[in-house]
This record gives C-alpha cells, sequence and structure tokens, in this order.
C-alpha cells in the first residue's frame, strides 16, 4: 500500500466471504473497460450513421462501476485531488461551448467538444472503482490498450498483406486506415501505444521475453509506418527512443547504458544510410513523400501547405467571434476540425477556451517532465516506470493532435485510458495524517 493513501478494498483483514465478492466485482469491472477499449479501435465496424457510432456510446458501460460499489467520500477526493486541476479546465470548456451554441448553426456539432471534456469524467470515476476493489487489475489497463491495438490493427493490417479483400477495407490509397474514419486516426492511436510497449520491452526480466517484445514493436513500427502519418512517425520514434534511453540512465549501469548509446547510434546511421531505401521496399509511395520533406523540407510539404488554409480561416473566424467564437465544433471549409487543436477552440469557443486547451495539453506535457525527471533520478520502482509510460503516451496523443484530428471524438479515448490510468497508479507520497478510523489519508 502506498505511503499516504486510503487502504483498498482488496487488502488482507477482509473476510473470506468478501474477498470473494469483492473478486468477482473487481472481475465484473473489468468487462465494460476492456468493451470499451476495444471500441476505440472500431470505428467504422461500429458506427451509427455518419455522426455517431457505438465508441461514442461505450462510455456509458462504465458507469456500472458507480452502480456497483459506494466508494468511501474521502478515497474518492482523495484521488480525485490526482487529476483537480485538468477537471475544472475541461469543466470552464463545457461552459464555453454551451455558450458558443448562440453564435451556432449546427449546435449538434458542439458535441464535438462536449463530448471530449465530459467522458474523461466517466472514465476517471471507473478506474477509481477498480483501483478501490483491486489495484492489480488496474495495472492492466496498458496492457489491455497493446492487447486490443496487436488484435485489431497490427493483425488485421498483416493479414492485409496477404488477403485481398482484408486489404481493400483495411487500406486507403497508400495508406492503412484500419477500422477508423481515416489513416490520421489510426495513426495517432498507434502513436500512443508505442511508449506502453517499449516500456514492457524495458522491463522484460529474460531474454525470451525481451525477444518477443522485440518482435511485438517492430511490428508495431511496421504497421505505424504503414498508416503513413509522418508527423505521428517522427513523434513515436523519437518519444520512444528517449524514453528507452531515460530508463537505460536511470540502472546507473555504466555497460547497459554504453550498450544504449551504442545501439543507438547504430540505428541512426543505419537510417541515413538505408532508412529511404528500406522504405521504399515497404511502400514506394510514403518513402517519396518522406524523401520530398527530407530534400524540401517541412513548410514546403503540401499536406502542410493544405493545413495553412485551414489555420488562416480558423484564425480570421476565431478573431471575428473571439469571445465566445463561432460554435463549438463548427468546420472550416466544410472539414470537421481545423488540423491545429488550439486554433480549432480558438475558433470554436473563444479566447479563453484556446487559452484552457493549451493549459489542459501544458499540464500533460509538465507531467510527463516531472515524473521523467524523477524516473531518470533512480527515484520510485516499477510502477513508476508504467506511470511514466502512461503519460508519454497521453503526451504523444497531445502532441499529433496540435496538427491532426483536434482531440476527436473517435479517437480522444485514447489520451484519457491512458492518461487516467497513469495519475490512478501514481503513488502518493506526501506526508500522511490519521482521521476517522485511523486510515491515513494525504496530507
Amino acid at each position: 500500500m502506498n505511503q499516504g493513501e486510503l487502504p483498498s478494498a482488496g487488502i488482507p483483514g477482509l473476510s473470506d466471504a468478501d474477498r470473494r465478492i469483492t473478486k468477482a466485482i473487481s472481475l465484473l469491472l473489468v468487462g465494460p473497460i476492456v468493451a470499451y477499449i476495444a471500441s476505440l479501435w472500431m470505428v467504422r465496424p461500429m458506427a451509427l450513421g455518419d455522426t455517431f457510432s457505438l465508441t461514442l456510446m461505450a462510455p456509458a458501460l462504465l458507469v456500472i462501476g458507480l452502480l456497483t460499489l459506494r466508494i468511501p467520500r474521502v478515497y474518492f477526493l482523495q484521488q480525485l485531488r490526482k487529476v483537480g486541476v485538468e477537471f475544472i479546465l475541461l469543466g470552464i470548456i463545457v461552459v464555453l461551448s454551451f455558450l458558443s451554441i448562440i453564435n451556432h448553426d449546427e449546435p449538434i456539432r458542439s458535441f464535438r467538444i462536449i463530448f471530449p471534456s465530459v467522458l474523461p469524467l466517466v472514465i476517471f470515476f471507473h478506474l477509481v472503482v477498480m483501483k478501490y476493489l483491486s489495484p492489480g487489475r488496474l495495472e492492466q489497463v496498458p496492457r489491455m490498450m497493446i492487447g486490443a491495438a496487436f488484435l485489431f490493427s497490427v493483425i488485421p493490417g498483416l493479414l492485409a498483406l496477404v488477403i485481398p479483400p482484408i486489404g481493400e477495407y483495411m487500406t486507403v490509397s497508400y495508406r492503412i486506415r484500419g477500422m477508423f474514419e481515416n489513416s490520421i486516426q489510426h495513426s495517432i492511436a498507434l502513436g500512443t501505444i508505442v511508449p506502453l510497449v517499449v516500456v514492457e520491452f524495458a522491463l522484460a526480466k529474460t531474454m525470451k521475453k525481451k525477444v518477443i517484445w522485440t518482435l511485438l514493436l517492430l511490428l508495431l513500427a511496421f504497421t505505424t509506418f504503414r498508416a503513413g502519418s509522418k508527423f505521428v512517425l517522427g513523434v513515436s520514434f523519437s518519444t520512444g527512443l528517449l524514453l528507452y534511453a531515460l530508463l537505460a540512465l536511470r540502472t546507473r549501469s555504466f555497460i547497459k547504458i554504453s550498450f544504449v548509446v551504442v545501439g543507438i547510434a547504430t540505428m541512426s546511421v543505419f537510417l541515413w544510410f538505408f532508412g529511404l531505401p528500406l522504405a521504399e521496399l515497404i511502400n514506394p509511395t510514403i518513402a517519396e513523400k518522406l524523401r520530398s520533406i527530407i530534400e524540401g523540407g517541412v513548410a514546403n510539404y503540401q499536406s502542410v501547405e493544405s493545413r495553412k488554409l485551414l489555420w488562416d480561416e480558423a484564425l480570421a473566424q476565431g478573431k471575428r467571434h473571439w469571445l465566445i467564437g463561432t460554435g463549438a465544433g463548427e468546420k472550416v471549409h466544410g472539414i470537421s476540425h481545423s488540423h491545429n487543436l488550439v486554433l480549432d477552440y480558438f475558433k470554436g469557443i473563444g479566447i479563453f477556451g484556446a487559452a484552457l486547451i493549451a493549459l489542459l495539453c501544458l499540464s500533460i506535457v509538465a507531467r510527463t517532465i516531472v515524473k521523467g525527471s524523477y524516473v531518470v533520478l533512480g527515484m520510485g520502482g516499477e510502477t513508476d516506470v508504467r506511470v511514466l509510460a502512461c503519460y508519454v503516451s497521453a503526451t504523444n496523443y497531445v502532441i499529433c493532435n496540435q496538427m491532426s484530428d483536434c482531440f476527436g471524438p473517435s479517437t480522444v479515448g485514447f489520451l484519457w485510458v491512458t492518461y487516467l490510468a497513469g495519475r490512478m497508479l501514481e503513488p502518493i507520497r506526501r506526508t500522511s495524517m490519521r482521521v476517522g478510523n485511523g486510515a491515513p489519508i494525504a496530507a
């Protein structure tokens, strides 16, 4: 049990009957979170018309957590304090979204911002109940995310190479979109999984497990490349490499650090000389686009040029309605979002909305940096490393959404499942005091 944290119902001291009931309920709680995680990867198969999908309705399953158990008020407030800042920002965003309906031509579109702001509350409640009953099951959530990625993305992506009907369903043009609306969403989803797999590889204790996780990481990287987003690919590669380097520094082992440095240097040299030829073997179209970025620069890349038109229009609309915006989720040039998160919120719900979403993103990134510093100094244990992996996954999502999707309802669950799982797993180490029956809470 973490110092300063109210004990959960899963600790010793319960009667045998109570333990059986607790175990049964904790198993029951796994079902809804597994179903929701699976729904995140199956946007198109679970579509209900052009606007809604079961992915947007699946969070209702998580309410089961609140119906099955009454959590002690002190324990609930203790966990709520971990995400108090984030939830305050989200609450204000919801209020601004409703105010922006005044200027909205299609009020239903406000759902695009309201849903991502309310969703974390539902996920939080469910994870708190899971942690209260059985902390071990909460620790399995990141692995559930990994499992879903391979079951619904990596494996079908490999089958698409040899089975034409699957290939036709999974790909659009040269990019594999999986079961998402588009390949950008698929790329972002895969980008959130990379740090989780990197940490599993780093924490593997035996050579057999190392080999298995190496193979899985290569398959994930292969699928991410085929999804086609160059930005997501670069972010995932950079953060994955940085995360592994930080974990090597944490060991304080000169030999291990030397091996990692030599390995990174060797990989860099290999990619410099053979990266593009290898990319051409996998997908010539993606390789050609990578070559154009390397030779012509990012600013002149065609995708960036088209985005600039959306950014200019979003900025112009935001300036005209700077106080409450043109309406939450309002389209730009017929596109569902502005391809820039802060500009999209500025255009939709005004200057305060832009400031709030920027603060929310900065709080997630700052939390990741602080945790990374803590881990690299050798403090904490394996749980802290897994928490860092969750934070890096959330940071990947935040960074990638600055250019694409803008916290879209179909993918925002990847952010909140990973980030909130990390927050709930975060040990409380502050000075404690006693209340009530003597159970410790954070002071």
